[in-house]
């Protein structure tokens, strides 16, 4: 498994808190490239456009 399916994994599990969520996705997007970095936010943005936001 890839960091970028595992980023995906760790940040379905931690959807139930926001802030929770905002950190993680933070520190997955320091650890990934550039390429999918920018496929991470997409797919956070899509899936949990809510969390990412408020």
């Amino acid at each position: 498994m890839g960091m970028l399916e595992y980023s995906k994994k760790i940040l379905t599990k931690m959807s139930f808190d926001a802030d929770l969520f905002r950190k993680e996705l933070k520190k997955c997007l320091g650890y990934l490239t550039p390429q999918d970095a920018k496929i991470l936010r997409k797919w956070a943005n899509a899936n949990y456009g809510d969390l990412v936001v408020a």
